[in-house]
């Protein structure tokens, strides 16, 4: 995966949300700053309601003035209490809602359709745990960053607007109460810092938790689990890495936790310091009584403003950084062309050669090239067979033809053109691919053979592809036929596959796309050999006349081929067809020889030497 950018600037990232809500729904922003304002006048309008009833009494004002006045008052406090009430329900209930989901369409657009090196990259899987942590719920700071700087901005006129008041009362007690919040603030950045500096290894032991956690979850493993006793070492594992975590996230708690010690201790100094000063004041006759009141309700409420300052700026700036994270997942570059690109060949039933040029692949933080040195040229028709040990790079060499990799050395042509030069998924349309790990995709058969919507999807096309698969008996005989929905967990109606019966669907997908190219990487591994074989026949019979290229460990079940390439020590050790290469007696013919044996005695033996004969 390529470099990714440093995280983003603050003013970057505050536009990046306010663009998110605004595009989603504007009154969510609006919502946010009427909570700013109105926040402020309610409490305002609380503590200055007794300075007008004490003010109006010692003035003996008659009833009239003083109910009329009240009465105003009273009247302009439900009504910024009830667009509080309203703003509030919007902001709380949207902000992060909006912000999740957006996150959510960003992402699905963005992993379908980005390069599949780089979403195939353990980078990228790291980048996306940190960022599935920053917004996996609606109430994380990073989805709530307009409540967040709405709540701040709150603070701020609070501050501002009950400062002034104490100002006019006496300069001396804003200035220390300025003082003890400079103190306060000292605290919470300690603490900020201690969150910052473990948040990537808080990160990394929540992986690993979450990991291990789906990890029993999965009945593919659970078989060895209880047959071998497994669990009391996974338990083990499981607890050293939660003690760690635990360790992280208390070190983080007691950061918090002093933070707001020191602030209760301030704030009883703060506090205590400044009422007595207001006494002092009151008795000694330098300020009114309704002042007094107003003054004493301000001091109080001034100190939840500095307190609320800082502790939602530490908030925003958290979640600011939780921001970057995401945004970091989500514009992680590509590499392919997904432009405009060069005209692929028209007017042929098949394509040009494909030509490989001392071609080398090197996967991330390897010690040594995968591939190195490939020279190969796939003529127009020919059916060719990748063979070797596992993990010589037989799956590589695929995705590089494919266009999944790209080279890290050398160059692919597509008649005499870098492969580079076409448009990604215009090159993918030269490409019919049957994978080892076939999957189904959560919509109805005739869907899944044709990989197009209801409404694009010919189905008389997916009829004739599932009886040519020979997968059309089992489709007729269901309720729904070929309407019949797959993948359980999203459909209750939905059935499921068997084994032979996904290759028989994977290989009418294939015939459907109709693309000039065909690869099979492996999807028989789990049959048996002589499955195997029938398969990889009856591909041969169906895609006639077409490119292939057939990947299998099993090497009696590609004799038919034209040529076939034995991948070994990262490079094509071993080339011709099969009779030239068991005269070569190389090691293709050693590995043949050793398989061979497997196969000596009964109907497997006869099967092969039956393929053999014709």
């Amino acid at each position: 995966m390529s470099k990714v950018k440093t995280p983003y600037s603050a003013w970057s990232n505050i536009a990046y949300s306010m663009r998110l809500h605004l595009r989603a729904r504007p009154l969510t922003l609006i919502c946010c700053a009427i909570t700013a304002l109105v926040g402020v006048a309610v409490p305002f309008v609380n503590i200055l309601m007794p300075k007008i009833v004490i003010d109006k009494l010692t003035a003996h004002v008659t009833p009239g003035e003083f109910i009329l006045s009240v009465g105003m008052m009273g009247l302009l406090l439900a009504a910024l209490s009830c667009a509080k009430s309203y703003a509030d329900l919007m902001t709380n209930e949207s902000v992060g809602t909006i912000s999740i989901l957006s996150h959510l369409q960003i992402a699905m657009r963005k992993l379908l359709n980005m390069d599949f090196e780089v979403l195939e990259s353990p980078g990228y899987a790291k980048l996306g745990e940190k960022a599935g942590r920053a917004m996996q719920s609606n109430h994380s700071p990073a989805s709530n960053i307009p409540r967040v700087m709405a709540q701040l901005l709150l603070n701020l006129l609070g501050f501002l607007t009950y400062g002034a008041v104490i100002v006019t009362v006496h300069p001396l007690i804003i200035l220390f109460l300025a003082l003890s919040a400079g103190m306060n603030w000292l605290a919470l950045s300690h603490a900020r810092k201690i969150e910052r500096d473990t948040r990537e290894e808080r990160s990394k032991l929540q992986g690993k938790l979450w990991y291990m956690h789906k990890a029993a979850k999965e009945p593919s493993g659970g078989k060895d689990v209880r047959l071998y006793d497994l669990s009391r070492l996974i338990r083990g594992v499981f607890h050293n890495v939660l003690a760690a975590s635990n360790g992280k996230e208390r070190q983080v708690a007691t950061g918090d936790m002093n933070a707001q010690l020191s602030d209760a201790l301030l704030s009883l100094i703060r506090d205590g310091g400044a009422y007595a000063f207001l006494i002092y004041l009151l008795l000694n006759d330098q300020i009114t009584l309704g002042n007094f009141v107003l003054a004493f309700a301000a001091i109080g409420a001034f100190a939840g403003w500095l307190s609320g300052i800082m502790t939602h700026t530490s908030e925003l700036l958290r979640a600011l950084s939780e921001l970057s994270d995401i945004r970091v997942y989500l514009d992680v570059p590509d590499r392919a062309n997904t432009g405009p690109g060069h005209a692929l060949p028209s007017g042929e039933k098949l394509p040009p050669a494909i030509t490989l040029k001392n071609v080398g692949y090197a996967y991330p933080d390897a010690e040594k090239p995968t591939l190195s040195g490939i020279d190969l040229e796939i003529e127009p028709g020919e059916r060719i067979a990748i063979v070797g040990a596992n993990g010589a790079g037989k799956t590589t060499l695929i995705k590089l033809i494919c266009g999944l990799y790209r080279p890290t050395s050398g160059e692919i042509t597509l008649g005499g053109v870098d492969v580079a030069r076409y448009n990604r998924d215009e090159y993918y349309t030269l490409l019919s691919t049957v994978f080892q790990d076939i999957h189904l995709f959560c919509v109805d058969i005739a869907g899944n053979v044709s990989q197009q919507t209801a409404d694009r999807t010919d189905r008389e096309k997916v009829m004739k592809c599932l009886e040519l698969a020979g997968l059309i008996d089992k489709v007729n005989g269901l309720e729904q036929g070929e309407r019949t929905h797959l993948v359980r967990r999203v459909h209750n109606d939905a059935i499921e596959l068997s084994g032979g019966e996904k290759q028989k669907l994977a290989l009418a997908r294939a015939l459907y796309k109709d693309a000039p190219v065909i690869i099979l990487d492996e999807p028989t591994a789990a049959l048996d050999p002589i499955a195997e074989s029938e398969i990889y026949q009856r591909y041969a019979e169906l895609t006639a006349g077409k490119t292939s290229i057939y990947i299998s460990h099993r090497l009696a079940s590609t004799r038919f081929c034209d040529r076939i390439l034995l991948i070994d020590g990262g490079g094509i050790a071993e080339c011709g067809t099969h009779d030239e290469l068991m005269r070569l007696g190389g090691k293709y013919a050693e590995m043949f020889i050793v398989q061979s044996h497997y196969y000596q005695e009964g109907e497997v033996a006869e099967h092969e030497n039956a393929l053999h004969l014709a």
